[in-house]
């Protein structure tokens, strides 16, 4: 008898490996099925629709999920101060992103978010909730307002998001890039903490 877990994993597997090719709205159930090898009706087994798979994976590809260091409750000894937290939380996100399609899945996330309420609410209350958590965390190191710390993580946010689309086009190496948008991002907070 095949393992229930095996089965789904099979299945999250191949839509995956299909969504980040082909994107979510051009990726059939059927086509799932095949490279999972198994039943159609199998595939309803472990999954409502399409858009249950869609938003499991999903859930997974989202920015929030790279960033495991943001929940460490001992950041500071962790990371002693703001620069090498967020050189960790840089290359935690491209570590991320540079596994599983998790890319390729984002990028298709990004464009039919705006087709399923029920994906773009959930994308937009896991970009809310992982700003909000990165401005307190940055707090933790500086004497800056939350909303300093809020547009600092969103800079640093952003400009990740951005190397990840673009990063052929910049010229650095992953660590090079790292070491110059934290540098930006702790003169922003210098800056701010002083006036």
């Amino acid at each position: 008898m095949k393992s229930p877990g095996k089965t789904r994993e099979k299945l999250v597997s191949a839509a995956m490996e299909l969504f980040a090719k082909k994107g979510f709205d051009k990726a059939t159930v059927d086509e799932i099925v095949n490279r999972a090898g198994v039943a159609k009706g199998t595939f309803y087994l472990y999954f409502k629709s399409k858009d249950d798979l869609i938003k499991e994976i999903a859930v997974d590809a989202m920015p929030i999920a790279a960033f495991p260091s943001l929940q460490d409750p001992y950041i500071t000894v962790s990371y002693p101060t703001l620069r090498e937290f967020l050189l960790a939380l840089g290359r935690e996100f491209l570590e991320f992103y540079g596994k599983n399609y998790r890319r390729e899945i984002f990028f298709s996330l990004l464009a039919f978010r705006k087709r399923s309420k029920s994906l773009d609410l959930l994308y937009r209350e896991s970009c809310s909730e992982l700003l909000r958590t990165g401005a307190r965390r940055i707090m933790v190191y500086t004497k800056v307002g939350f909303a300093q710390a809020l547009v600092a993580f969103q800079v640093f946010i952003g400009s990740l998001l951005h190397y990840l689309h673009a990063k052929e086009c910049v010229g650095f190496s992953d660590e090079e890039y790292l070491n110059h948008l934290v540098d930006v991002v702790t003169s922003y907070l210098k800056l701010s903490a002083e006036i």
